[in-house]
C-alpha cells in the first residue's frame, strides 16, 4: 500500500480505517474471520480495492455500517428488523382501526415501533388505512349513536 492506488483505493481505505477502524476490525473478525491488521499488510495478498470491497459488502446491521449511518442505535438494524417493525406497526394500526370502529370511546392511537432512522415525534398519525377505515365507519354509523 506504500505506492498508493491510482484509483484512490489506498487513500479511501486509510480514511475509512482512520474513522471506523475499531468497527471494521471487529466486523472483519466476526463476518469474515479475518484479522484486519494482517489483511492491510502489503504482503497480505489483498489489494486496497479488495479490502474496500469487503468493507462495502458488510451487512447493514454490522458495526461498521451502523457507525457510518450515525451511531450505535443503528446496530442490528437490517432489512429484517425494519420489516418486523413495519409489520408490528401495521398490526397495531389494524387493531386500532378495528377497536375504533367498534367503540363508543375513541382509543389512543398506537405509537410506532421506534426506529433509529426515523425521528420520534409526539402524536404520531395513523396510517392511510386507519384513516380510511375510520371515515368509512363514521359514515356507516347511525346518526345520533
Amino acid at each position: 500500500m506504500d505506492g498508493g492506488d491510482p484509483d484512490g483505493g489506498s487513500a479511501a481505505l486509510v480514511r475509512l480505517i482512520d474513522q471506523y477502524g475499531e468497527h471494521i476490525l471487529a466486523d472483519f473478525q466476526s463476518e469474515y474471520g479475518l484479522n484486519l491488521a494482517k489483511v492491510i499488510r502489503p504482503d497480505s495478498g489483498y489489494s486496497p480495492k479488495q479490502v474496500l470491497s469487503l468493507i462495502q459488502s458488510l451487512p447493514p446491521e454490522s458495526r461498521t455500517v451502523a457507525a457510518i449511518r450515525g451511531g450505535p442505535e443503528f446496530l442490528g438494524w437490517g432489512a429484517d428488523r425494519y420489516l418486523t417493525a413495519a409489520l408490528i406497526d401495521a398490526v397495531n394500526q389494524n387493531t386500532y382501526a378495528l377497536v375504533s370502529a367498534h367503540s363508543k370511546k375513541k382509543p389512543k392511537p398506537p405509537q410506532p415501533v421506534p426506529r433509529p432512522s426515523v425521528k420520534e415525534s409526539k402524536g404520531s398519525k395513523p396510517n392511510m388505512f386507519a384513516l380510511m377505515a375510520k371515515a368509512h365507519m363514521a359514515k356507516a354509523r347511525p346518526k345520533g349513536g
